[in-house]
Parts: C-alpha cells; sequence; structure tokens
C-alpha cells in the first residue's frame, strides 16, 4: 500500500504540511510508503473539457502538476 498526499495550501511550509507530515510519519513508523505532493507555488492549469482524458490517459496539460498526479493514478 501506498498513500500519496495532496497538500492544496498556498503557504508551503504550513500548518496544513505540518499536519500531513505527522500523518505520513505514523503511516511510516508502520511501514506503509507514503508520499507528498504540495501545490504552493506550482501551476494547474484549469480543465478544458476536451476529453482526452477519457479512457486514453492522455491529458493534454503535459507541463503542470496535474499531469504528474494523474500520471500516479496507476
Amino acid at each position: 500500500m501506498k498513500v500519496i498526499a495532496i497538500n492544496g495550501s498556498t503557504r508551503k511550509n504550513g500548518n496544513t504540511a505540518r499536519l500531513i507530515n505527522v500523518m505520513l510519519n505514523m503511516l511510516q513508523e508502520n511501514r506503509i510508503k507514503t508520499q507528498s505532493i504540495g501545490f504552493a507555488g506550482k501551476i494547474i492549469e484549469p480543465c478544458k473539457a476536451c476529453w482526452a482524458c477519457s479512457g486514453q490517459k492522455n491529458c493534454v496539460h503535459k507541463k503542470d502538476l496535474f499531469y504528474e498526479m494523474f500520471q500516479k493514478n496507476d
């Protein structure tokens, strides 16, 4: 099992990040793999509703953070 924590806060090292880190540390102590992804300072383009992703996993936004997260959904 792997847990991916997604931090949508605009504050890179704020309270949300601290709480996520506490949770991830507890999971790691129990030998669960973890990864943290933060959106602070990152660009995420809005969906264009082009349906390129539908069943093909081919999002047209390849230069923003969403595409990287979309690939982790396997």
